[in-house]
């Protein structure tokens, strides 16, 4: 399914707002809240597999100390995710990414700072180097923004999922007011749909970097592969307006596929 920013302001604006000719103004949530739509704030820290990286070890002896420091330092992160690439290709410069997912960029900012300054986060991350090594000055961050809850077509386990990624730039005239026409469309065809297998999500990211190489990110998620592909197949069979509506609006490169599951974070 191929749905999926200028600069960030653009986008968040559009899609935090309805057109002006509606006049109908939008109330987000944050996050844990069980009121939709909600916008947030989400990072992708770029990690590297050590020599000595397995999953066994990275349970063992990266994740409970990570899991201390987090209390030590007072954070506000909201949740973490790992994920890791189906295929790497040549031009990927990591395994994969440590997904962080905060309220608001205030509240990232402020612990990244405090993170940097923590003696004991930085013994921690020396010695767990050799397992998993992730650069934290160059994560890609973005506003969120995300529809509905993940469970709407059933329950979500997030211990082990799929994500798939569309890199999208807009079409020329298009901007952030047509693709919320689209996620209003899309919105309309899901609430109806009684076929589609589920779970599904789905969330735009609007870059808080500079970038001519992307407008925004579309990302879905499903519980496996195998779901992903039932749930295409049956999109494909049950709608065509929808993905016409998306094809005038945007340009998406191929999508990328990751392995991903919760970090959890106690």
């Amino acid at each position: 399914m191929k749905i999926i920013t200028v600069v960030l302001s653009t986008l968040i604006l559009a899609v935090a707002c309805s057109s002006v000719e509606d006049e109908m103004e939008v109330s987000f949530s944050n996050l844990g809240s069980e009121e939709y739509p909600q916008m947030f704030y989400m990072e992708y820290v770029p990690c590297q597999e050590g020599v000595y990286y397995t999953a066994e070890n990275f349970r063992n002896d990266v994740l409970p100390e990570w899991q201390d420091l987090l209390v030590e330092v007072n954070s506000p992160l909201v949740s973490a995710y790992g994920i890791q690439h189906v295929q790497r290709l040549a031009s990927d410069n990591e395994d994969g990414f440590w997904q962080l997912i905060w309220n608001t960029k205030a509240d990232a900012e402020a612990a990244w700072a405090v993170w940097n300054s923590n003696e004991n986060v930085a013994k921690w991350t020396e010695e767990t180097a050799e397992i998993l090594s992730c650069n934290g000055e160059n994560k890609f961050s973005f506003d969120a923004y995300l529809a509905r809850a993940n469970d709407t077509f059933g329950e979500f386990e997030t211990s082990s999922f799929t994500s798939e990624y569309y890199q999208c730039l807009y079409k020329e005239g298009k901007e952030g007011a047509d693709l919320r026409e689209v996620i209003g469309e899309l919105e309309t065809f899901l609430e109806s749909a009684n076929s589609l297998p589920g779970p599904f999500s789905y969330v735009i990211l609007g870059p808080d970097y500079e970038t001519d190489e992307v407008d925004f990110f579309w990302g879905n998620f499903y519980q496996s592969e195998e779901a992903r592909q039932a749930f295409d197949a049956e999109w494909q069979k049950l709608n065509s307006d929808v993905e016409d509506s998306w094809n005038m609006v945007s340009d998406c490169q191929e999508p990328r596929y990751y392995n991903s599951g919760i970090v959890p974070t106690s």
